[in-house]
C-alpha cells in the first residue's frame, strides 16, 4: 500500500500549479476555495466526472471567479527607444576604452529594447535596431566572434542602416572574413566597402573619405598576398552535437532504438523493456520535446526557443521581454506560441504560476485551435501502443493522469488555472470567433479549457526538468554544477518507470533529451530512469515518502525492497557473485565459496579483482584529467564485467556510475563559467 504524507502531498502538488509566494493565483484559488465552502467541494464539484463538467461548474459559479477573470488585460515589456539609445551610447564608450566584452552587454540590452525600424522616428531617425546591430557587430569583431559579427552585419543592413555609412559594415565584413580564412570573401567584401565610399564621399567629406580610402587599401594589399588556409578537416561544431540512437531506431518509437519496447502491467502501467541485450553506454532514446518552456529567470540568458546559451540576442518585435538566438528562432516562436504569449508574459509570470501552468499553456498554443479541432473526434481512442503517432498529440493526451486519486479540493485548484489560461487565450485572440461575453463559455472554449485541465494533471507526473551543466573549465568535473533551465514534455521518455538503481543517465542537447545505458540489461528486463532520488543518496523511508508524495506510486524497485544501504555505510564488501552454472541464478558473497543453490564452487580470482580495479581508477584519473573519451571507455568496459561476474550494491560500482553520468552529461548542454 502506498504511503503518503497527506501534508507533504498537497504541498507537493500545490507548487506544481503555483511556485512563488509572490503572485496572485493562490490567492484567487482560496478566495473561491473559501466562498463555494467544503460542502459544495465534497458533495457537488468532487462528483463530476469530466474535465468539460468541472470547468463549466466553475466557470458558472459568477462573480468570485469572474471577477478575477475580468481584469487579465496585457502586460508586457514593452520596447522603449530612449533607453535603447541611452545603451548604445554607453556601449559605444566602452568599445572606445578597449572593453569589448562590457560593451557587448550593453549593446544586447540596446537591441532587445529597440522598436521595429520605423516605429520611433523621434529616437535615431527610427533606426534604433539597425545602429544597435551595427554597434554589436564591433564587439564581436573585436572579441573575434566572427560569424556572430556577420549576422549582426547582415541584420543591420535589412534593418535599413543608413547607406552613406553602410561601407563600415562591408569593412567589418571583410575583416570577420578574414578571421575565418574565407580570403576571396574577405576581398570581395573591401572592394565593396571601398565602392560604397567612392559613392558616398561627398556625404562623409574628403577628410573621413581619403583616410578610411588608404586604409581600405593597405588591407585589401594585404590579403593579395595571403591564400586562404587549406581546410584539410571540418572546422570544429559550436556545441553538443545530437547523438543517433543504438542500432537504429524503433519503427513504433521513433525517438527510441530497436533495443527498446514497451510492456503493460496491472501493476506497473505502460513500462520500456529491453528488446535486445543494451550494454554499458548504449544510447537507448533521443527525443526532441513535445512542448518546452524556458524558466523566467533564463529569459535573458537562454533563447526562449531552442533554450541555447546566448551570444548576440535577437528580440522579439513586439516586446523585450524575451531573447532568440537566431532569426530563425524568433520567427518560429512569433509565428506559433509567441504571437499569444506576447502581450501576456508579465501577467503569466507575475500570477505566481509554475512552470508546469506555462507548459501546459504552450501545449496549445504551439499549434493553435484549428489543430485541436481536426483532431477532436480521435482524442479518445485507445491507444495499446501510445506513440503510434510519434510526436503526435495523442501521445501525450494519453499519459496518465491519476485522475480518479485526485484530490476535489485540488482538482478545483487546476480548473480556475485553467480557467485563468483560458482567459489569457480568449484576450490574446485564439478564438477568432471570441465575444466580449465573459459569463458563458463556447463549445470550442469549453473544448481547449478542458484540455488546458488535462494538461495540468498529466504533467505532475511527466515533465521532465531540462537543464545543462555548468564548469569552471571545460572537461573540469570537480566543482561541477546543475543548472535547470526549462522544462518539457517527452511522450516516449515519460513512460520509462522509476528505479532508485537506475539502467539510464538523463541529459539534454538543446532540448532534446538524451537516455544513455549507465549499465548493462539483458532481453526483457525493466529499462528505468530515475525521478529524483537514487538509493546512494537518500535512506529507503525518504525515497518511498518523496515518490509516493510527489509521484503516487509505491516503489517496489530492487533497492527499495532489499533496502540497500546509502553511501554512509556501503562498502564494496557488499558486492555479490553470480553463480557460473547456467541456469541458476544465485547470488552469493564473496565469502561464499559454493553456490548455496547448485552448490558449484564460485569464486572470483584476485587477478580479476585487481585488474578491475585498476580499470575504474584509471577511468577517474582520465576523467580527472579532462581525457572524457577515455574515461567513458574504461568505465563502461568496468560496469559490463562487474554486472557480468557479479550485483549490486556495490560501492565502487555505484561511484562509477556516477562518474559515468557526469561524463556522458558532457556531451550535452554544458557551460563554462567565465571568469
Amino acid at each position: 500500500m502506498m504511503q503518503q504524507d497527506p501534508t507533504y502531498t498537497e504541498l507537493c502538488s500545490s507548487v506544481t500549479l503555483q511556485s512563488k509566494e509572490e503572485g496572485f493565483f493562490l490567492d484567487f484559488a482560496h478566495q473561491v476555495t473559501d466562498t463555494v465552502g467544503p460542502e459544495w467541494i465534497a458533495k457537488k464539484f468532487a462528483g463530476l466526472k469530466t474535465d468539460e463538467e468541472r470547468l463549466k461548474t466553475c466557470h458558472e459559479l459568477g462573480d468570485c471567479v469572474h471577477g478575477v477573470l475580468q481584469n487579465v488585460q496585457e502586460l508586457y515589456r514593452r520596447k522603449n527607444a530612449p533607453l535603447s539609445f541611452q545603451k548604445r551610447q554607453d556601449a559605444e564608450r566602452y568599445l572606445e576604452a578597449g572593453k569589448p566584452r562590457e560593451a557587448l552587454v550593453l549593446c544586447n540590452h540596446a537591441i532587445m529594447r529597440a522598436p521595429p525600424t520605423g516605429a520611433d522616428p523621434g529616437v535615431d531617425g527610427g533606426l534604433s535596431l539597425a545602429l544597435g546591430m551595427a554597434t554589436r557587430s564591433e564587439c564581436l569583431l573585436q572579441l573575434e566572434e566572427n560569424e556572430a559579427c556577420l549576422s549582426d552585419i547582415q541584420l543591420a543592413i535589412r534593418e535599413g542602416f543608413p547607406p552613406h555609412r553602410r561601407y563600415e559594415l562591408y569593412w567589418r565584413m571583410g575583416r570577420c572574413y578574414r578571421g575565418l580564412g574565407q580570403i576571396p570573401k574577405a576581398r570581395v567584401s573591401l572592394q565593396l566597402a571601398l565602392t560604397l565610399l567612392e559613392e558616398n564621399k561627398d556625404q562623409l567629406g574628403p577628410l573621413e573619405t581619403i583616410a578610411s580610402s588608404v586604409r581600405l587599401q593597405n588591407e585589401v594589399s594585404q590579403l593579395e598576398m595571403e591564400q586562404a588556409p587549406l581546410q584539410l578537416e571540418e572546422p570544429p561544431s559550436k556545441g553538443p552535437t545530437v547523438p543517433s540512437v543504438r542500432h537504429g531506431k524503433n519503427p513504433n518509437m521513433p525517438a527510441a532504438s530497436r533495443l527498446v519496447t514497451i510492456a503493460c502491467s496491472p501493476e506497473q502501467g505502460r513500462y520500456a523493456v529491453a528488446a535486445g541485450r543494451i550494454v554499458t553506454g548504449d544510447t537507448v532514446v533521443v527525443e526532441p520535446p513535445y512542448a518546452a518552456c524556458l524558466l523566467p529567470d533564463m529569459f535573458g540568458t537562454h533563447c526562449h526557443n531552442c533554450f541555447v546559451r546566448l551570444l548576440a540576442p535577437v528580440g522579439c518585435p513586439e516586446c523585450s521581454g524575451v531573447a532568440f538566438c537566431s532569426v530563425r528562432c524568433r520567427d518560429q516562436a512569433t509565428s506559433s506560441y509567441h504571437c499569444y504569449e506576447c502581450h501576456y508574459m508579465d501577467l503569466l509570470v507575475g500570477s505566481g504560476m509554475s512552470i508546469l501552468c506555462h507548459l501546459a499553456l504552450r501545449m496549445v498554443t504551439q499549434s493553435g485551435l484549428q489543430h485541436f479541432l481536426d483532431i477532436k473526434d480521435t482524442l479518445h481512442e485507445s491507444f495499446s501502443q501510445p506513440n503510434i503517432h510519434p510526436g503526435s498529440y495523442g501521445s501525450v493526451y494519453n499519459l496518465v493522469t491519476h485522475a480518479d486519486n485526485r484530490p476535489a479540493q485540488d482538482f478545483l485548484h487546476r480548473t480556475l488555472m485553467a480557467l485563468f489560461l483560458l482567459r489569457c487565450l480568449q484576450e490574446a485572440h485564439f478564438f477568432p470567433a471570441r465575444t466580449d461575453n465573459i459569463e458563458s463559455l463556447g463549445p470550442d472554449e469549453l473544448f481547449i479549457g478542458s484540455l488546458l485541465l488535462r494538461h495540468l494533471q498529466l504533467l505532475q507526473f511527466n515533465a521532465h526538468e531540462i537543464f545543462e551543466t555548468c564548469m569552471e573549465a571545460p572537461n573540469k568535473f570537480r566543482g561541477s554544477k546543475i543548472l535547470f533551465m526549462g522544462v518539457g514534455i517527452y511522450p516516449t521518455v515519460a513512460m520509462f518507470n522509476h528505479d532508485c538503481h537506475p539502467a539510464l543517465a538523463r541529459y539534454f542537447v538543446g532540448k532534446n533529451i538524451v537516455l544513455q545505458a549507465l549499465r548493462p540489461l539483458e532481453t526483457g528486463e525493466c529499462v528505468s530512469e530515475n525521478y529524483g532520488p537514487t538509493f546512494t543518496k537518500r535512506p529507503l523511508a525518504f525515497r518511498q515518502k518523496t515518490l509516493a508524495s510527489r509521484y503516487w506510486f509505491k516503489c517496489s524497485c530492487q533497492a527499495c525492497t532489499e533496502d540497500w544501504p546509502t553511501y554512509d555505510t556501503l562498502s564494496s564488501d557488499n558486492f555479490r557473485l553470480r553463480c557460473s552454472t547456467k541456469g541458476c541464478k544465485q547470488l552469493c558473497r564473496k565469502e561464499h565459496h559454493r553456490c548455496p543453490k547448485c552448490k558449484k564452487q564460485v569464486s572470483l580470482q584476485d587477478g580479476v579483482v585487481k585488474e578491475l580495479t585498476e580499470r575504474f581508477s584509471e577511468g577517474m584519473e582520465a576523467m580527472e584529467a579532462g581525457d572524457v573519451d577515455r574515461a567513458v571507455q574504461l568505465f563502461c568496459s568496468y560496469l559490463d564485467t562487474m554486472y557480468c561476474v557479479g550485483a549490486p550494491p556495490c560501492r565502487d560500482m555505484s561511484r562509477c556510475q556516477d562518474a559515468l553520468r557526469m561524463c556522458l552529461s558532457n556531451s550535452g548542454n554544458t557551460w563554462t563559467v567565465r571568469k
